[in-house]
């Protein structure tokens, strides 16, 4: 079977996938082509999670650093 777009999208990238919901919305049919996780570089391996695990250490250093402020905390 055959099927016929209106747009094909190389890549699910931040702009990839903004472009195939904006096509979408305005209703055209869109597929879109990626190798890797929808999102791209950045949403994946690289901003994002990157932004998680410093919070979570900075989250970390407040824990350690409670104690001068009279709170304990326990198995970190």
């Amino acid at each position: 079977m055959t099927k016929i777009y209106d747009l094909a999208i190389i890549g699910g990238g931040p702009a990839g996938y903004v472009a195939a919901e904006r096509a979408g919305a305005k209703g055209m049919s869109v597929v879109l082509f990626d190798k890797r996780a929808l999102g791209g570089v950045c949403l994946n391996e690289g901003c994002i999670p990157t932004k998680t695990l410093l919070n979570s250490a900075k989250v970390l250093e407040y824990a350690h650093d409670a104690e001068k402020y009279g709170i304990k905390v326990e198995n970190i």
